[in-house]
Formats: C-alpha cells, sequence, structure tokens
C-alpha cells in the first residue's frame, strides 16, 4: 500500500509499508513504484522496511543501484530507508 501525507510544510510524502510481504513481493513493489513514479518528478520515498537488513541489501543491490537511485537509512531508524532520485548532500 502507498500512503500519501502531507508533511510540515505541505509537501507530499509517500510512504510504502513493506510489513507482511515476503521479500520478493517487496522487491516488486518497490521496483515497480520507483519506476513508474521517477520519470520527470522530484521522486521522494520513505520506504518502510522493518528491520531487515536482508531485505534492505536486496532493495539496494537489485533495484536501487540498478536504476541509480540514491537512498538514506538513518541511523534513528533502520527499518526505514528515504528513497529519492536526486542527490543526497
Amino acid at each position: 500500500m502507498v500512503k500519501i501525507n502531507l508533511s510540515k510544510n505541505n509537501q507530499m510524502k509517500k510512504t510504502i509499508d513493506l510489513h507482511g510481504l515476503t521479500h520478493e513481493e517487496s522487491l516488486v513493489k518497490v521496483e515497480e513504484y520507483l519506476l513508474l513514479n521517477s520519470f520527470g518528478n522530484d521522486l521522494e520515498l520513505e520506504l518502510i522496511t522493518g528491520k531487515s537488513p536482508k531485505l534492505q541489501q536486496k532493495i539496494i543491490k537489485q533495484i536501487l543501484n540498478k536504476h541509480d537511485f540514491n537512498y538514506y537509512i538513518p541511523k534513528y531508524n533502520t527499518g526505514l530507508m528515504f528513497i529519492t532520485d536526486t542527490r543526497i548532500n
């Protein structure tokens, strides 16, 4: 499920929660969403993976690196990934 919320500065924030999906289902969902929503947009996605480093590594290697997406995993919540198609400073 893709959830859209408004942030504090009224920008839309897109979130995908992968809880309850298999790794294979998660990979398909993430890749499909990123590819369909990255053209002509400033893509920003909050991806909830749960604390599964194995799934995160699959997402990074099989999707993010392959399609040149940038990501950040915050130290305060390692079950979360921020993904964008622009450079993260």
